[in-house]
């Protein structure tokens, strides 16, 4: 998957599982360009991109 931010492609997937997060459901990924820490949630019937660590500077 893209990097939402910077368009990289080296994504790592964390797995973590949380009252908040799960990994089946969402997949947490970091990029390893950039830092962004994101995951891809359902919202209704579309997805959103949700920021977990914004990006390093």
């Amino acid at each position: 998957m893209k990097c939402p931010n910077c368009g990289g492609r080296k994504a790592i997937e964390i797995d973590i599982h949380s009252g908040g997060f799960s990994a089946e459901a969402s997949p947490v990924k970091e990029c390893g360009k950039c830092g962004l820490v994101w995951r891809i949630k359902m919202v209704g019937d579309k997805s959103e991109i949700d920021i977990i660590k914004p990006a390093k500077k």
